[in-house]
């Protein structure tokens, strides 16, 4: 009997519930500290962030997994708002953790002053317990039932920052003690490799480690090296032609699945900002592509190139389950 499970905001599933996988996107972001890049970074309109989910599940997705950690634009009411009004027709994963170092005061964040393992009974607490409603924003700490089904951590450019060491290890123990899966932002697609030797030499299961934004460091030899290593790579942002046109990013993919690392590759849009997403562009009078671009543009040309309908499937459907599959606890 297979009793591994995907934990929702609403609750427990099986990884064969899933369907269709957006395996690194965002619907709601609150403010918080990536505001000071950039005010496409604000996104809290609900209604718009609906109507984008109903393009996603129209074009065929069925589960999203936002990467909002607390204190970076995570919205937990907001959220779940959205999600009890897409229960029956789509599943929402929420995360907990951490961003890049960037993000919080290297003198006077609670991720720099709070003991490492005290840190982890919070996370864990998010897992297993719920979320806290304020995101750990506050000394006041309230925690709904709707729980946490993805460990969010992030590395910086080129550097992997003691804050962001810090993090790591807590992210380690925590999947160690819950068995859930682990996320990683890596600043423009480097430092992935080392990250993940870093977790896997922690004790984290390879199998749950995920590695986003290595669409932005096209550099294929790389990918090679780091599937080796069991691990997931998300390759997300179709789309991004500021980064590189979606030809290259299909053709690597299929060099990988052509290498034989069909199973280790998971497929995101990512569309963490204002004017990335359809619906919140229409609210300004501006046209578009949003999360669905990834469903029915960019599987398209990967069709073009030669990508089967067996190894989509695997890539959307098939490796999520395995990625996002809570394991057994040590």
């Amino acid at each position: 009997m297979n009793n591994k499970f995907v934990r929702t905001v609403l609750g427990d599933i099986s990884p064969e519930e899933m369907g269709v996988v957006d395996c690194h996107d965002h619907l709601i972001k609150n403010g918080g500290p990536e505001m000071s890049e950039h005010i496409d970074f604000l996104m809290i309109d609900i209604e718009a962030a609906k109507k984008e989910l109903s393009l996603f599940v129209k074009a065929g997705g069925k589960t999203m997994v936002t990467m909002d950690p607390p204190n970076v634009g995570r919205d937990v009411s907001r959220m779940l708002e959205i999600a009890n009004h897409f229960k029956g027709k789509a599943h929402i994963i929420m995360a907990t953790g951490f961003h890049k170092a960037k993000f919080y005061d290297k003198y006077c964040s609670w991720l720099k002053t709070v003991d490492e393992d005290k840190i982890v009974e919070m996370m864990i607490a998010e897992i297993q317990e719920g979320m806290d409603i304020h995101s750990y924003n506050g000394p006041v700490v309230e925690r709904v039932k709707a729980k946490a089904g993805i460990i969010k951590v992030g590395t910086s450019y080129g550097v992997i920052d003691p804050l962001e060491q810090k993090s790591i290890r807590i992210a380690a123990k925590t999947h160690i003690k819950t068995g859930c899966p682990i996320l990683i932002h890596t600043q423009l697609g480097t430092m992935a490799y080392e990250v993940a030797i870093m977790l896997i030499n922690l004790g984290v299961d390879a199998s749950s480690i995920i590695l986003s934004h290595l669409n932005k460091n096209p550099d294929k030899y790389y990918y090679k090296k780091i599937c080796k290593l069991n691990v997931f790579i998300a390759f997300d942002g179709p789309d991004r032609v500021k980064y590189l046109p979606d030809s290259t990013l299909a053709e690597n993919i299929k060099w990988l699945i052509d290498n034989g690392y069909q199973k280790q590759i998971l497929l995101a849009m990512d569309a963490g900002r204002f004017y990335y997403q359809t619906s919140y562009s229409e609210t300004k009078g501006f046209k578009t592509y949003g999360i669905s671009y990834m469903l029915t543009h960019f599987v398209p040309l990967l069709k073009e190139i030669g990508v089967s309908q067996e190894q989509i499937n695997d890539m959307l459907i098939n490796n999520p389950q395995v990625a996002l599959a809570f394991k057994k606890a040590k």
